[in-house]
């Protein structure tokens, strides 16, 4: 019995991380085949995740032989909790959260989370990440590139370690735009200026990683959107792999992924984290929102800063009324754009 709990769990692996090709029908059957069987251990919380040795990329608290990420305690969004302002109550959007330590996180500051994967092993590590500790947040599984948020709308949306492995980056942040006001994003970007990469990612381009000769243009507006593909190449025989739905994506650069940003009205855009020599390739992590400087410098909302910016250039208006907001007006209360309804 021990020996086919054994096998179940290589199965399971197998199955789980997306990583079989011709094989995944008859893995599937025989990880069916299991499902009516019953565990031969002792009962215990870390079964469950001895299931996914290997596999993991979070040190999830209170276990032994996860992996090293620190997910439960990342800087990046504690910095996107001291600039968005309090979200307790608030209705936030995830994709991509890998193991659950960016959830664990907004949770914990009051967020009501909804969260969606698209890499089974990945959900079902979710899963367990949330019977362990008790959270109340919401797991989906699908394509979150796919989801239809028609009739949706949430006070913010993180999009944490995804964006760059889309292959239609710009479209998923023509999606997002039209279901929130305010994004998180961490993503590596495409940047022209190799000296300043990483020595290993520099030898990834050497190795064609990023296929330089096609750059590829597409109209967003009267924008011109420029991304590069790269192929995951080794990566995808990691049993942990937890990229994308292809064997590649699209990097986009950095300026225009800004630039796509702004024309879909998040104006309001902080940076930080912006690290062309990170070893994996140029990154940086942005908070953008929506903001409307006409409604927030209107003499009826708000008269003293109507006063004060009404008679400053176009661009030092926008500047200006921006770095109010972000410094006083988010705590006087003030709205940044017209209220909804």
């Amino acid at each position: 019995m021990i020996k086919k709990f054994k096998r179940l769990i290589v199965v399971v692996k197998q199955l789980i991380t997306g990583s079989i090709t011709s094989k995944k029908n008859s893995l599937k059957k025989h990880f069916h085949s299991y499902l009516g069987t019953f565990s031969p251990l002792n009962p215990n919380d870390h079964n469950s995740f001895d299931l996914f040795e290997g596999c993991w990329s979070t040190e999830i608290p209170n276990t032994y032989n996860t992996g090293g990420f620190k997910g439960f305690n990342d800087e990046r969004i504690t910095w996107l909790l001291e600039e968005i302002g309090a979200i307790e109550g608030k209705s936030v959007l995830e994709f991509g959260p890998l193991e659950g330590g960016h959830t664990y996180m907004l949770e914990k500051a009051g967020a009501e989370v909804t969260s969606i994967e698209g890499n089974h092993g990945a959900f079902l590590r979710c899963l367990t990440v949330k019977n362990f500790l008790g959270l109340r947040s919401k797991f989906v599984l699908g394509d979150f590139s796919k989801i239809d948020l028609s009739n949706s709308s949430f006070q913010l949306v993180v999009a944490c370690g995804v964006l760059y492995h889309m292959a239609d980056p710009v479209s998923l942040l023509k999606s997002i735009a039209n279901n929130t006001n305010n994004i998180f994003i961490w993503t590596h970007y495409f940047d022209e200026d190799f000296e300043k990469w990483s020595p290993g990612s520099r030898e990834q381009l050497k190795r064609g990683k990023w296929d330089l000769k096609n750059i590829k243009i597409e109209k967003f507006n009267e924008l011109e959107i420029r991304t590069v593909r790269q192929k995951y190449g080794q990566a995808l025989g990691w049993t942990g792999f937890c990229g994308g739905t292809e064997t590649f994506s699209y990097w986009v650069y950095r300026q225009d992924l800004l630039a796509v940003l702004k024309e879909l009205g998040f104006i309001n855009i902080r940076i930080n984290f912006d690290k062309i020599d990170h070893p994996n390739g140029p990154c940086f992590a942005i908070i953008a929102s929506k903001f409307d400087v006409a409604y927030y410098l209107d003499p009826s909302i708000n008269s003293d800063l109507s006063e004060v910016f009404g008679k400053l250039s176009s661009e030092e208006k926008e500047a200006q009324a921006i770095e109010h907001f972000n410094v006083y007006g988010r705590k006087e209360g003030r709205s940044p754009i017209a209220p909804q309804g």
